[in-house]
């Protein structure tokens, strides 16, 4: 099996979760003897690109083209960016006509373009579209683009994206039925969700936590942790609300770990309210991941309403494989918020319902035992559901069946 992975621009733009489960994906297709073929960007600020595994590998071959960072608030320059890497990429994909079983091609606001490249040049070759995140349906749920008129064309351009595909990978069932609403039938679209490295994350006892002693914390004290990107589709005010509600409650600390555009609107916000509750943390490395959400007494996983089915939070996986409970504030009609509270891994809640949230944190502050009963359930639950073995043989097994021309149900 052949396969020419056509990264997005932002694949290498900061530590994130998709450069985590892409480099995981092309690493586990070389291990089961296929030839993988990297068309991507190089980062002008950045020295390293491609990891040596894949270099010593003599079934992974790469080319590059160089692109400039920019920040993520600067839409319209990112925009065009992401259109002048897909035309700088085109000689790429015509190189490559006729030598691929598949095209893949990974999800990003410019992805149409990518994806025209592909059809144009995909010969023989099926052309697989993988939505990490929903664009614009997620700057348009989040807030970010509010204009109507704006929102109309990006639909539509997204409508075509849809059509230059052959199939259409999401990774979670409310994602799904959001790629069906926009008019894309059901058998083209299969749900593999995003995992975790179940070869290296795992709970970590208190004692051996180097999160914990980095940050000198008190085995006494109810940690509630978010731990990721603090973005538009992250509910920062419903952190607030809740903090105010529990300033008093003098052995819990909320921790906030990570970056993203809303960090310091929060900060200030917080301080202006005196919640010296809720303290700010900066991003942990890669190999820390089992340390920081094993230091937590409880998860605390709040999306602005409308978000859930446009971007899907990446943690609940870690979570699990960490044997911690989740709380989450989210949309009620949703696969996701029936997940968590059918399968006890947690508590899922009304997005817009800060009473409810604080209420299902004081039932795990109130009762320590039950946050080890629901991490154990969650990780019974979420342990195979979301580990890389297993996802990746559903991968594995997809791309054979698209080759055939028929994939089965996964």
């Amino acid at each position: 099996m052949r396969i020419l992975y056509y990264a997005s621009i932002d694949f290498y733009s900061k530590p994130n979760p998709s450069f985590h489960l892409m480099t995981t994906m092309i690493e586990d297709i070389l291990a089961d003897g296929h030839t993988v073929h990297f068309v991507g960007c190089r980062d002008t600020s950045k020295e390293k690109h491609i990891p040596d595994n894949f270099l010593n590998n003599k079934n992974f071959s790469y080319v590059l083209t160089d692109v400039k960072p920019v920040k993520k608030s600067h839409f319209s320059r990112r925009y065009f960016s992401g259109i002048k890497y897909a035309l700088d990429t085109r000689k790429f994909l015509k190189e490559a006509k006729n030598n691929f079983d598949i095209i893949f091609v990974q999800s990003s606001p410019t992805v149409l373009y990518n994806l025209l490249n592909a059809r144009k040049f995909a010969g023989s070759a099926k052309v697989i579209y993988n939505i990490q995140d929903m664009f614009p349906g997620s700057s348009v749920a989040s807030g970010v683009m509010p204009q109507k008129w704006m929102q109309k064309i990006f639909y539509r351009l997204q409508k075509i994206a849809y059509n230059k595909s052959d199939y259409i990978t999401v990774i979670s069932e409310d994602m799904k039925n959001k790629v069906i609403e926009q008019g894309v039938i059901a058998d083209k679209i299969t749900v593999i969700v995003n995992w975790f490295d179940d070869t290296s994350v795992h709970s970590v006892k208190w004692e051996d936590n180097r999160f914990a002693a980095k940050y000198n914390m008190d085995l006494g004290k109810f940690y509630i942790q978010y731990a990721g990107t603090m973005g538009y589709v992250f509910d920062y005010k419903m952190v607030l609300a809740v903090g105010e509600k529990l300033k008093n409650y003098e052995d819990i600390e909320i921790q906030m770990i990570g970056e993203g555009s809303q960090k310091q609107i929060f900060i200030q916000e917080a301080e202006n309210a005196g919640l010296d509750n809720i303290k700010f943390l900066p991003l942990e490395p890669q190999e820390m991941v089992s340390d920081v959400y094993s230091a937590c007494s409880v998860c605390f996983i709040p999306l602005k309403k409308g978000i859930i089915g446009n971007s899907v939070p990446s943690k609940a996986g870690l979570l699990m494989a960490c044997k911690r409970p989740i709380v989450t504030s989210v949309d009620e009609d949703s696969d996701y918020f029936n997940m968590i509270n059918e399968n006890h891994a947690g508590i899922a809640v009304s997005a817009d319902d800060p009473d409810m949230a604080v209420k299902a944190l004081l039932e795990f502050y109130n009762n320590r035992k039950l946050c080890e009963e629901y991490g154990e359930k969650g990780y019974l639950y979420g342990h195979e559901l979301y580990s890389r073995s297993n996802n990746m043989n559903k991968y594995l097994h997809f791309f054979k069946e698209v080759i055939k021309g028929d994939p089965t149900e996964i």
